[in-house]
């Protein structure tokens, strides 16, 4: 009966912790994530004459690449693929426009008269709209 009872006060202690790092783990992936689209949508601009991308799968450098095709390649088609959700485990990241939901990594040009000039990258982390991260090209 002791024995139970010293298991299940090491349980109550335990769960909740490990409940925080899953939490603090998908978000620290989140912000790996933020990162990869920084340095695809540098890549991007590098290629592109200095000239930011205005979506991240709709525009493209001379060479035919957009900040998609520049993210890791993970299936092995030679191509970047769409970056994981740690919370919904979909691959659904980078989106145009900011991050609001769970996991969401956002993509917004900045734009001076009709030239892409930067960007801004958000993250969103477990909660609804709360910002984690916010990436800027530094213009």
């Amino acid at each position: 009966m002791i024995v139970v009872v010293i298991i299940g006060i090491l349980a109550a202690i335990a769960i909740p912790n490990f409940i925080s790092m899953q939490s603090r783990a998908k978000e620290a992936s989140v912000k790996s994530n933020g990162h990869t689209v920084q340095l695809a949508s540098e890549d991007f601009s590098v290629q592109n004459n200095g000239v930011y991308a205005g979506t991240v799968g709709g525009d493209f450098t001379p060479g035919g690449d957009s900040i998609v095709t520049l993210l890791p390649d993970t299936d092995g088609d030679g191509n970047g693929d769409l970056l994981e959700n740690p919370f919904t485990k979909l691959p659904e990241e980078p989106t145009d426009g900011l991050a609001g939901t769970p996991g969401d990594t956002g993509y917004v040009p900045i734009v001076v008269g009709n030239v892409n000039v930067g960007y801004t990258i958000t993250c969103c982390g477990k909660e609804v709209g709360v910002t984690i991260l916010t990436l800027t090209s530094g213009q």
